[in-house]
């Protein structure tokens, strides 16, 4: 584990930021993210051609995972990360060698690359508590679930099968209940949860679509978690390499979000805050070794400037980002202020607790306006939401578009992203 911040020695000044003087200034989630932040968060995402993946499996593996929970949404969040790919491209990316969809995190559905799956997954399993509690209540007998994977294991034995064929199979071997009523309710919770927690025992993972479905494969052939940067000592909670793999997931999430906060992290890892601080604080110091260190910010008088933290509530609100990240920005600022059109749940809007750079309550409401946790696809212009597009047509922040450039760019936009999601 890294030493305490105040027992570090001071960061040298990263170019694009200036060094803040000791004490001065206004504090992280103290004070609102600044425009700028959009911006640098759009260029660390892939958002622009110079940050972009080389394919669909490169443009994953830069942020990490991908929120993937409206099936329907991922091919737009991956087109937008990549050049010249056709959504075919993106369709053909997923298998056992390429990128998989799982719950490697909070209960939320993600995309990851088949190569970090299996290390995310353990890394982080003990934080989702949903499928533990609901296999607890519904009082299981013994063996069930070792039952429900290898029912599930001989479906899949031939190729990639349907959610509907585990179903039918459970429910041909007596795994879930047969009659209606309330037994019917009480086996569409089962049947979730089943299927959840065969995802999370790192038994099944989702690969290609079919018929806008992904199907399900054998997760048990994909690199393993003494793959990741734990290796053998075991990236587990209470494992020997548990504390390395948090940090490198907080190098990747830092490197492929930021700038972003240890609230920022909690919100995405479901990881407590005081351990998000702790592995942001590791990933800053083992970053300064490696091909792509990591700079530590703050917001001073509406900017981002470079700083120590002297306590752990300054650590806690220290924003992390890439340290060359502003440079690209300087080099790259007209692509990223260029008018975007988004996906559903997409990385840029979901992947944050504070998208204040983003857009404000109003525009919040304009994206999830049911407040139900389904998100509206977004038009984003100059790093801030100015429309979203629910179905066809366009609602915008404010009414009305802001100007006819705006209305004229966004209009672009979309036609051009409907025509490669074809």
């Amino acid at each position: 584990m890294a030493s305490s911040p105040a027992a570090r020695p001071a960061a040298t000044s990263v170019e694009g930021f200036k060094s803040a003087k000791p004490g001065a200034g206004s504090v992280g989630a103290a004070a609102q993210l600044p425009p700028e932040a959009s911006l640098l968060r759009i260029v660390a995402q892939g958002l622009v051609p110079a940050t972009a993946g080389a394919d669909p499996v490169e443009a994953v593996a830069k942020l990490l995972a991908v929120q993937g929970q409206q099936a329907s949404a991922i091919p737009h969040a991956l087109l937008a990360r990549t050049q010249g790919t056709s959504r075919a491209e993106v369709e053909g990316a997923f298998g056992p060698t390429g990128l998989v969809r799982s719950w490697p995190m909070r209960g939320t559905v993600h995309v990851t690359t088949a190569a970090d799956h299996h290390w995310l997954r353990e890394t982080l399993r003990h934080r989702d508590t949903y499928v533990r509690n609901h296999l607890k209540n519904l009082g299981l007998p013994p063996r069930f679930m070792e039952r429900a994977a290898d029912v599930a294991l001989a479906v899949i034995a031939n190729g990639a099968a349907r959610r509907e064929d585990l179903n039918a199979a459970w429910l041909e071997a007596g795994l879930l209940p047969q009659s209606g009523g309330q037994e019917a309710d009480d086996a569409q919770v089962l049947r979730r949860v089943v299927f959840i927690a065969l995802h999370l025992e790192g038994v099944l993972v989702q690969a290609q679509r079919s018929s806008g479905e992904h199907l399900v494969i054998d997760a048990r052939g994909l690199p393993g978690a003494h793959t990741g940067v734990g290796g053998s000592g075991g990236v587990a909670a209470g494992q020997a390499g548990h504390a390395q793999a948090l940090a490198e997931v907080a190098r990747r999430y830092a490197a492929g979000h930021g700038p972003v906060t240890a609230v920022d992290l909690a919100r995405w890892s479901a990881l407590p805050l005081r351990q998000c601080a702790q592995a942001l604080d590791d990933a800053f110091a083992a970053a300064s070794q490696g091909d792509l260190p990591l700079a530590r910010v703050r917001v001073e008088n509406g900017k981002l400037v470079e700083f120590t933290p002297r306590s752990a509530a300054e650590l806690n609100q220290a924003h992390y980002l890439r340290a060359d990240l502003p440079d690209l920005l300087a080099q790259h600022r007209e692509e990223a202020n260029r008018t975007l059109f988004l996906g559903a749940f997409d990385e840029l809007h979901v992947g944050y607790k504070d998208r204040t750079c983003l857009t404000d309550e109003a525009g919040e409401r304009l994206i999830c306006p049911a407040k139900n946790g389904v998100f509206a696809p977004l038009v984003v212009d100059r790093g801030r939401v100015v429309a979203v597009r629910p179905s066809a047509g366009l609602k915008w922040a404010g009414g009305a578009a802001a100007s006819a450039r705006v209305e004229k760019d966004a209009d672009r936009a979309i036609k051009q992203m409907l025509a490669r999601l074809g």
